[in-house]
């Protein structure tokens, strides 16, 4: 039976002074450990968690360029033998010092391991959590003398712009392959869609008219997708009536499809997430396409001007197939903009995570006497404290979410989950048996030892 969490969440921050290394000054490090020189940027998991490691020596490291966004009280470094669910959950800590501090912005800093912790007892480095007992971010060392690991970080690009208080832009360049990888990072709603390109060149006003643009958001389902979009008028998308020719802010596709069912996009997806409230997906295009009709050149050296829009996507329905950017509204250097960009120059002012305002972002059930709420199991889309079991609990087809009850008020579950898997109510944020941790527990519901609420 694999573990299953679901718990009632009270927000209790507590908010620490800045966090400083109470390492043992007088602790002897060897340079022996074949992991000594290693780097590699950390995974994001949870709350806006970016940096990069390198181990210095036998027993100590350094995080540079680390941001997390606060509220936090007991975050450590954390080691474990992998990434697996049950081994991540009964780690260890690996140095003295905490990451308490109100937020984390840029910062740099080193730390040293315990005096009873070596490098070999480390396969997965990790920013731990004890208070929700969740993996913030990672780093997977290599083993067995490899100097490389198999994971890829896309939440860390070489270059960041921000576009707005809540939107950036972030881009990694390959001249020599022609193509550039685009990151587009929002404190949006699910329903937003992301827009960032290229204005044509020959045009001095009305940049968006003739503009190549990728379109980012979720599908219902909450899936990030993107889609390659041409602009040929200032509004939605649409099919003329007199001869069915597209016109609008339309993918590429409904251009040619609307007269000789070609297929041309040339925005591949790479990688995308919500986490904490925000949006990130990447994609990689080229900088010279072999579509010359939609696409436009991107010149790497050059100073070029580059749109950008936020507002809400329509979904497809019974008049079209394809997910659509509505009118973005708003005022300018908010809803949207323009600016001059070169690719190729070194850029970073995006100081610190973004920090959205609904940053727990789950959903929010309140149960009600006279329904019942309908318990399924699913992948692992969106989980409010990774790490987690490979298929998790959804209510009422929402994942995970926080769940609103009434003193005295009776709780209907109809489980539809399959004989393996067990319902139950506790105190445990992680479920599954908090004693197979050395953990204890308090079971309300679910079990023959349930308590009283």
């Amino acid at each position: 039976m694999y573990n299953s969490k679901i718990f009632l969440l009270i927000p209790l921050f507590l908010i620490n002074s800045i966090a400083s290394s109470n390492a043992d000054s007088g602790q002897k490090c060897s340079n022996t450990s074949s992991l000594v020189g290693f780097e590699s940027n950390f995974t994001m998991v949870r709350h806006q968690l970016r940096g990069h490691l390198k181990i210095l020596d036998g027993c100590s490291f350094q995080v540079t360029g680390f941001d997390m966004l606060s509220g936090l009280s007991d975050v450590v470094f954390w080691g474990a033998v992998s990434l697996n669910f049950s081994d991540l959950t009964s780690g260890f800590p690996i140095s003295g010092q905490r990451l308490n501090q109100t937020a984390y912005k840029n910062a740099s800093f080193s730390a040293q391991l315990l005096p009873d912790i070596t490098w070999d007892q480390i396969n997965v480095l990790s920013i731990w959590d004890n208070a929700s007992t969740s993996d913030f971010g990672h780093v997977t060392l290599p083993q067995n003398g490899s100097n490389s690991v198999s994971d890829s970080v896309h939440t860390v690009f070489d270059n960041c712009k921000n576009l707005s208080d809540n939107y950036r832009v972030r881009w990694n360049l390959n001249v020599e392959e022609n193509w550039i990888e685009i990151g587009l990072e929002a404190a949006a709603p699910t329903t937003y869609y992301m827009a960032f390109g290229w204005a044509n060149p020959n045009r001095t006003k009305e940049l968006m008219s003739e503009a190549d643009v990728t379109v980012a958001s979720f599908t219902e389902e909450g899936r990030p997708f993107v889609d390659d979009f041409y602009i040929t008028a200032y509004s939605e998308c649409k099919l003329s009536s007199k001869d069915r020719t597209a016109i609008g802010v339309c993918p590429d596709v409904v251009y040619e499809n609307s007269k000789n069912g070609m297929m041309v996009p040339n925005t591949w997806w790479v990688y995308g997430h919500r986490r904490d409230g925000d949006f990130l997906t990447m994609f990689r295009k080229p900088l010279i396409s072999t579509d010359k009709k939609y696409d436009l050149p991107v010149y790497p050296n050059e100073d070029m001007t580059v749109i950008w829009a936020l507002g809400l996507m329509k979904p497809p329905n019974e008049n079209g197939s394809h997910f659509l950017p509505q009118f973005h509204g708003g005022p300018e250097k908010f809803a949207y903009g323009y600016l001059v960009l070169n690719v190729s120059e070194k850029e970073d002012d995006c100081f610190g995570p973004l920090d959205a305002d609904d940053n727990e972002d789950q959903e929010l059930i309140i149960a009600d006497t006279d329904v019942h709420l309908v318990v399924t199991t699913g992948e692992v889309l969106h989980y409010p404290n990774p790490p987690s079991p490979s298929k998790v609990l959804y209510v009422n087809n929402k994942e995970a979410p926080v769940l609103r009850v009434e003193r005295g008020v009776p709780v209907k579950f109809l489980v539809q989950a399959g004989h393996d898997v067990a319902l139950y109510i506790t105190s445990d944020s992680l479920g599954g048996n908090a004693t197979l941790r050395n953990a204890t527990e308090t079971i309300y519901s679910g079990g023959p030892e349930a308590k009283e609420l």
